[in-house]
């Protein structure tokens, strides 16, 4: 029998003996292939962190003592190691287990965690929590040195530092997010990992000390202090150390003895402590290895190979990068800045092109745009290319440093709307109805390549027409992951939007459904097949490419044409595939010039806000945004 089989919780992983740990591991790593090459999911992250997984719960008594993984999808290990190894196999599938760690699927999941950078102000939370009921109980965070270029991190560093909580920081120093990692303690990291020696060196010290009868741990707590001192008047100190956190490390991730020895070790302190673990991304399977960027999240894979099950195929992600390359082509004060997301947002190409143009900040999103706002006053065309729900990250650098200093920055958000595999952290549902609040902004939400291209140029216009230091207002361009769902239908295109009609012209029945983005395929064939099946009705429906503001006079003739033809309707319905609390429909609704006419809307509505994995079939189908849905939805409205 595996011996994972016999791992029902951390209890019995820590009665193992110890000659069984390392055949563990390797069952950890060979399922967790097997199951990322079947259904896709993060996989390079999850293999480096195996051991590191395996020696936390060997040595911290969980549940009891919280283990918090920021981000949290490199917590696969960690699923199989908490009674969900007989339903691993349902990784990512629509009603399995989650990629990310989800409280509401496990005790043992501590938090529900999908964006980076706030394990560490959580756990110190917990960890006071824990000081005021007087409890001896450990917290760990574990978070990824990528991480580490998120200003939350820094801001709880700054506040647990010198306190007396018991708060283990595992640092994860694999050198990678999404993208390499960059900045100055990335380098300050490297610097400690070429040091490795010291680590080891004070290790066997501490040991030999330690069997000195009697004295042994005076002489252990002699050479600490004598140690200190001489980092100290050295500068050697780390940056931990400097803060005045105690630091173990750097040990090797994958020597299960080392760490579980360091953790025990860390259990001993009586401040935070910083243990400095180097973990390789992909480890053990070598292509992953030699390139773990190709390997952070995928689809299902060949074992033997390596190469997807199906070939790369034209996406809005591909068609951004190469029309921002374009431009950068054509405009040399054309830049593009991501927040570790490189690769995840098409933009290599970019980067390779015209280096001293492209900025990865790591992952610092705000940053990200308040540095585009000072490009944009510097005279430069800055896009900031990052994922719609990172995005929710950014109002206020949007809001205080590009719109209310007039600076010219488009925000590309890829990933808008349903996010089918990642589930509930990183469904891009929010961004049209957070940031059409802000006066002045542009919001365009295409629906195909081509107009996703149209609107990257129109944004690069914005940023170009009248005088270089003309006030200009921001630009949002979103588009959904993967392809585009084209409509069946020839569209009648009238500046912002398009339309297309569907039933008898001399119906006496008239309605209007108004959509946006890759919905609009769905809903134009919904309509089409509701008002075949009903005799009496016509209806027209509009696609808008801008959905902020909403067409009007300023748009002259087409503006004027939108407002006809949504006011003369005996029915106005809206749909669209983001939430309905102060979304696009119901901005419409409250539009001055509707004159009291009612708008049905259908979109995702608060009990249905948390949209879990599954297909994108399926989780259209979860908030009955899919085409079936959409047609009984207009055939009811029709009544």
């Amino acid at each position: 029998m595996a011996i994972l089989d016999s791992i029902r919780t951390p209890a019995d992983l820590r009665s193992l003996d110890g000659r069984d740990l390392a055949p563990l591991a390797a069952e950890l790593r060979e399922t967790i292939l097997r199951t990322a090459a079947q259904n896709g999911g993060h996989f390079a992250s999850n293999l480096g962190a195996v051991e590191l997984t395996v020696a936390l719960h060997r040595v911290f008594d969980t549940p009891d003592e919280r283990i918090l993984f920021d981000v949290g999808h490199q917590a696969y290990a960690h699923k199989l190691l908490t009674g969900r190894a007989d339903r691993f196999d349902t990784l990512r599938r629509r009603g399995g287990i989650s990629g990310f760690t989800n409280r509401d699927e496990s005790p043992f999941d501590t938090v529900t965690a999908g964006h980076s950078g706030s394990s560490l102000s959580v756990a110190a939370g917990i960890a006071e929590s824990e000081r005021l009921a007087q409890s001896s109980k450990w917290t760990v965070a574990v978070v990824g040195d990528g991480s580490f270029t998120n200003g939350m991190i820094y801001e709880a560093l700054n506040a647990v530092a010198g306190s007396d909580l018991r708060l283990c920081i595992v640092l994860n120093d694999n050198s990678m997010s999404i993208s390499k990692n960059v900045g100055g303690l990335s380098r300050h990291l490297s610097l400690i990992r070429t040091s490795t020696g010291y680590f080891s060196f004070k290790l066997h010290v501490k040991r030999f000390f330690s069997r000195v009868p009697g004295i042994g741990g005076g002489l252990v707590r002699g050479a600490r202090a004598v140690r200190d001192f001489i980092k100290r008047t050295t500068g050697a100190e780390t940056f931990f150390e400097k803060l005045g956190l105690e630091y173990i490390g750097p040990v090797d991730g994958h020597d299960l003895d080392r760490l579980i020895h360091v953790f025990e070790e860390a259990k001993t302190k009586t401040t935070p402590v910083v243990v400095h673990c180097v973990t390789k991304k992909g480890f053990g399977y070598p292509d992953a290895e030699a390139h773990p960027e190709r390997y952070h999240s995928v689809g299902p894979f060949d074992v033997g190979t390596g190469i997807p099950d199906a070939p790369p195929k034209p996406s809005f992600t591909r068609t951004a990068g190469e029309t921002l390359t374009a431009l950068g082509e054509t405009d040399e004060n054309v830049a593009a800045i991501t927040a570790a997301m490189t690769d995840g947002c098409g933009l290599g190409d970019f980067a390779a092109r015209f280096p001293e143009r492209f900025f990865d900040v790591g992952i610092a999103e705000e940053h990200a745009v308040a540095m585009a706002g000072g490009l944009a006053i510097g005279g430069r065309k800055p896009f900031v290319v990052m994922y719609a729900t990172f995005a929710q990250r950014v109002f206020d650098q949007v809001w205080h440093d590009v719109r209310l200093q007039h600076a010219g920055v488009t925000l590309v958000l890829s990933h808008a709307g349903l996010v089918p595999g990642d589930g509930v952290t990183h469904q891009g549902i929010y961004d049209a109805a957070l940031f059409s609040r802000i006066p002045g902004i542009e919001i365009w939400s295409p629906d195909t390549y081509e107009a996703l291209g149209d609107a990257l140029l129109r944004a690069h216009g914005r940023m170009t027409e009248g005088a270089a230091d003309a006030p200009r207002n921001p630009v949002i361009v979103r588009y959904p992951k993967g392809a585009e769902c084209p409509a069946d239908v020839v569209w009648t295109v009238r500046g912002t939007w398009k339309s297309a009609s569907f039933g008898d012209p001399g119906a006496s029945g008239y309605a209007v459904l108004v959509t946006y983005g890759r919905l609009s395929g769905a809903a134009a064939d919904a309509a089409r097949h509701a008002v075949g099946d009903r005799a009496g009705w016509r209806i027209t429906v509009i696609c808008l490419e801008r959905i902020a503001p909403l067409p009007g006079p300023a748009d002259g003739p087409d503006g004027e044409e939108f407002r006809m033809l949504v006011t003369g309707a005996d029915r106005v319905l809206f749909a669209e595939e983001g939430i309905r609390s102060g979304g696009v429909g119901e901005g419409l609704a409250s539009a001055a010039w509707m004159q009291g006419k009612a708008v049905t809307v259908r979109a995702i509505g608060e009990d249905e806000a948390f949209v879990p994995h599954g297909t994108l079939d399926e989780v259209m189908r979860e908030v009955r945004l899919d085409r079936e849905s959409l047609r009984a939805w207009i055939e009811e409205a029709l009544k």
